[in-house]
């Protein structure tokens, strides 16, 4: 078992994202690839204004974790819009994206997992309360610290980069 930096990049149309964070809630990893329990509750991975986080831990498919995956997020609520075969880990937390017009979104119960198809790993996305918005996107609502405003943005993975799920803010 080797230790990997996997990388997922939220890239933000706009280009005005300043930080975000994940915060694990719940997890699933292949057995055997985090001996050392780098993944569990209450971790926290921050990006900069790139949007990319790293998660250390192994690669090897499980059909153990695409089916708590799929338990937990359905298909009609990931940029997919079906249920994975194997995925290598997926986790569901808390994201956080803070933008330099002084918005900040949090997205509760939002699940990202990372996959392998056609030669390299691919990230997967979605979210307890997400709503498919047709082809490989999903919309969602976030609290934010703008009273009255429920911001909705777009998440698109698929198109891109393997590592990346392109975000579009629908309302600000």
């Amino acid at each position: 078992m080797t230790y990997h930096d996997n990388e997922v990049t939220f890239s933000v149309a706009s280009n005005n994202l300043v930080s975000g964070t994940f915060t694990v809630n719940s997890f699933s990893v292949t057995s055997g690839q985090d001996p050392d329990n780098k993944i569990h509750a209450g971790l926290v991975v921050s990006c900069k204004s790139d949007g990319t986080f790293t998660f250390s831990v192994g690669r090897k498919g499980s059909s153990d974790v695409a089916s708590w995956f799929s338990k937990n997020i359905p298909a009609n609520r990931t940029t997919f819009n079906h249920d994975p075969d194997d995925l290598n880990f997926a986790m569901i937390g808390t994201l956080v994206l803070n933008f330099s017009n002084g918005i900040n979104c949090t997205f509760y119960n939002i699940a990202i997992a990372q996959g392998h198809s056609a030669g390299s790993n691919n990230w997967w996305f979605g979210g307890q309360q997400a709503m498919n918005n047709g082809g490989n996107t999903v919309i969602c609502g976030a609290s934010s610290n703008q009273q009255n405003n429920i911001p909705l943005l777009q998440f698109l993975r698929g198109g891109n980069g393997v590592s990346t799920v392109d975000v579009t803010p629908k309302t600000f």
